[in-house]
């Protein structure tokens, strides 16, 4: 690319010849010499090839485009700008344009952008949503509401509809709906933060002190959480990232999805352009142990540690691998490495307790139990098999307690912690309680379809019943 910030700079005066007589926006002028390489490059490229042709929407598109997936949103404005002005029929240009308003908080240009982009693709679902959102950030609360529930009409399943309507209403100390449509946005999307944390509020809101507590705690567990649409066209933006973060953000964004191969692939680019990236080796061990590649997971621990030996999860991610592989010595140090370096990793106090106590260091994995607990007090891992230590120490009362911890939320693990809750009233003499507890646990495994389980439960049930009834 020598050379070319001159080239560059002779061509940006031709950027502004007006069309028609008309006055173009301006292509914007680039710091290039202040960015990476690997950032530099792609847009240096673009940015020449909307200099030569400062007339052609889909060249001055393009470098708005890349400029956005290189988060130079600013920059990108001024792109997309230009290219909705050259060809506002195209669409695309006017919903990158209300795009990049939106992430720069100039929310009624941004409503006016993509209500011109839904008029080029009408009925465009990420485009109405952030229609939608736009509205509400700039204080049209009433056409946002309009807009938010024709889409609660069209597209029931979109979490991030039930959110903006949960947020409206409860602006407007409308409190039971608001708590309606939130605790929708969080059933469709479990890890949803911003959701939990507005459900949060409008439980403590409405004197439901536990139920602000408990989404109170998911939203710290997951702050940033937020759920994604299909929207091909900003997959197009994104499939433009080059830097290294870009492609570390990409893989964990993969992984999330569940797209484990695809995940480790970026993971692996993002090396190929900074092998010095320690965090993308770390991704890297959890990612191929997950994929059954031990031996790659092994070669990014090596590497990993090489750069930096002092990162927590590093070792972590090993010592799950090692469990994974049967190496439960080496699994345990690896865990008690992570400890010594970051003493409130709960994750790692839970796994290394339970390490502790199948080697039958009862006290020594309570005492680490207890660790995870008091950093992620709804660690429902430890809870419950801190219980089961307690069941049997005999300490029947404190078990209850920990089991009592484990019911929340509601998933496959729910019939087995409520099952367990109830053996441990049955041993406490809690006839009442165990019944019921025991009864809720059959009629969870029995909708899950837990055949095995619910053969446990109702062998359990049927003794109880009959002690009971012969009382």
């Amino acid at each position: 690319m020598a050379g070319i910030p001159g080239l560059l700079l002779a061509l940006a005066l031709l950027a502004v010849a007006p069309i028609q007589g008309q006055p173009l926006p301006a292509l914007p002028e680039l710091p290039l010499d202040t960015w990476e390489p690997a950032v530099r490059e792609p847009i240096a490229r673009a940015y020449a090839e909307a200099l030569a042709r400062p007339d052609d929407a889909a060249r001055c598109g393009s470098l708005g485009m890349v400029l956005y997936a290189h988060e130079q949103y600013e920059l990108a404005e001024a792109s997309f700008e230009r290219a909705h002005a050259l060809d506002a029929g195209e669409g695309r240009w006017a919903y990158y344009l209300g795009r990049t308003e939106v992430y720069l908080a100039r929310y009624d240009r941004a409503s006016a952008s993509l209500r011109e982009a839904l008029r080029r693709r009408p009925g465009y679902l990420p485009a109405r949503v952030m229609l939608a959102q736009s509205l509400l950030e700039a204080g049209r609360q009433d056409e946002s509401q309009a807009l938010y529930e024709e889409l609660v009409e069209t597209s029931p399943e979109t979490a991030e509809v039930h959110y903006g309507l949960g947020r409206i209403h409860a602006a407007r100390g409308e409190l039971d709906l608001a708590v309606e449509h939130l605790r929708r946005a969080c059933a469709l999307f479990p890890s949803f933060g911003a959701a939990h944390f507005a459900l949060a509020r409008a439980y403590r809101n409405r004197g439901e002190k536990e139920k602000a507590r408990e989404h109170l705690a998911l939203y710290q567990n997951d702050k940033l959480g937020w759920p994604t649409l299909a929207d091909p066209l900003l997959h197009d933006i994104v499939s433009l990232r080059t830097s290294a973060t870009d492609q570390l953000r990409r893989g964990i964004e993969l992984a999330e999805k569940g797209e484990l191969p695809e995940a480790a692939a970026a993971h692996e680019e993002a090396l190929g352009v900074d092998p010095t990236l320690v965090q993308a080796h770390v991704n890297l061990i959890r990612l191929y142990g997950q994929l059954g590649q031990p031996g790659k997971a092994e070669e990014h621990y090596r590497s990993a540690i090489a750069l930096d030996p002092n990162l927590a999860e590093t070792h972590y991610n090993f010592g799950v691998l090692l469990t994974e592989e049967g190496r439960s010595a080496e699994a345990a140090a690896a865990f008690r490495k992570a400890i010594d370096l970051k003493p409130t990793y709960a994750e790692a106090q839970n796994n290394y307790a339970y390490s502790l106590m199948t080697s039958g260091d009862l006290e020594g994995a309570k005492r680490h139990y207890a660790a995870a607990i008091e950093s992620r007090p709804d660690f429902r891992a430890a809870h419950f098999n801190l219980g089961r230590i307690l069941v049997n120490q005999g300490k029947l009362q404190e078990a209850i307690d920990h089991f009592g911890q484990t019911l929340t939320p509601e998933d496959e693990e729910t019939p087995r912690c409520t099952y367990a809750l109830a053996a441990a009233h049955a041993r406490a003499g809690h006839r009442e309680e165990a019944l019921r507890y025991m009864r809720e646990a059959r009629e969870k495994a029995q909708a899950l379809g837990q055949s095995e389980l619910l053969a446990s439960i109702e062998k359990d049930l049927q003794a109880l019943e009959r002690t009971t009834s012969a009382r």
